[in-house]
């Protein structure tokens, strides 16, 4: 009778201790971070060690600029945070589908593994950061991942949208004023497969250039971001698209203008 007790007693202490320690993985399990858990292809899609489902409340975002020149180096700004619940503790993880990713100068609690950035400690309430990204030398776009968790132990976790780098030849200032909104017709056109692209800005502002395809679909955006005033020259280079008709827009202030140009291979 004795020894059924015991091995009862044993068994509960047993299932107890495994109770307990799962629970302390779920509180404790990577409190400095984990790599391979965004949605950039190949990971594992979030904090499943924590949450089993992804929670709307937790809010992740990246701002920075939407184009880099080639070998440019752009600085950016991840935030976490939760529209309801509470945030006593959380994390991040951030992968690039092409490019270099870094700490920000005077960036803290973060730390990079395997080519990603995680937190260095676990986050204790909303938290802003900074990062920067290494653009590759050759044209194209860079696709930001990005995934927090925010909340309790353990704590919620929720994918923030892809952000989107256009990895685009230089802008050069070719004169200092000018004195209206202008857009060029590119040259040369037809082309193969680079062409120049010429606007001018009566004053500093956002400046936006895309360039769409024959059924108006985004195709890349050679600008996007605070220009000054002056007459600026860039450059597209279309090595990766088809041939066809393309049309480019600029969009600053309330300046709108498109124009049709050919690339033929």
């Amino acid at each position: 009778m004795k020894s059924k007790l015991s091995l009862k007693k044993a068994t509960v202490g047993i299932l107890t201790l495994i109770f307990l320690m799962s629970i302390s993985l779920q509180i404790y399990s990577y409190p400095t971070g984990v790599a391979g858990r965004t949605l950039k292809p190949g990971s594992t899609n979030g904090c499943t060690c924590h949450q089993a489902a992804l929670n709307a409340a937790v809010v992740v975002t990246v701002t920075g600029p939407a184009t880099l020149a080639p070998g440019a180096t752009g600085t950016y700004t991840f935030s976490v945070s939760r529209s309801s619940g509470t945030f006593s503790t959380g994390g991040i993880d951030i992968a690039v589908s092409s490019g270099t990713l870094a700490l920000a100068s005077g960036s803290t609690g973060l730390k990079i593994l395997t080519s990603e950035l995680v937190h260095s400690a676990k986050f204790t309430g909303a938290t802003t950061k900074t990062f920067t990204v290494t653009a590759p030398a050759t044209p194209g776009t860079i696709t930001i991942y990005c995934t927090g968790a925010a909340g309790t132990n353990p704590p919620n976790w929720n994918n923030g949208a892809n952000f989107t780098v256009n990895v685009a030849t230089g802008i050069s200032q070719i004169e200092e004023v000018a004195h209206s909104y202008s857009l060029s017709q590119n040259f040369p056109n037809p082309f193969n497969p680079t062409t120049n692209i010429s606007f001018s800005l009566p004053k500093a502002g956002f400046v936006n250039i895309s360039v769409y395809d024959i059924t108006g679909k985004l195709v890349q955006e050679l600008v996007n971001s605070n220009q000054p005033a002056g007459k600026f020259n860039v450059t597209w280079d279309a090595n990766n698209f088809a041939s066809g008709v393309y049309f480019y827009k600029i969009k600053s202030g309330d300046f709108t203008e498109m124009k049709k140009m050919s690339l033929i291979k």
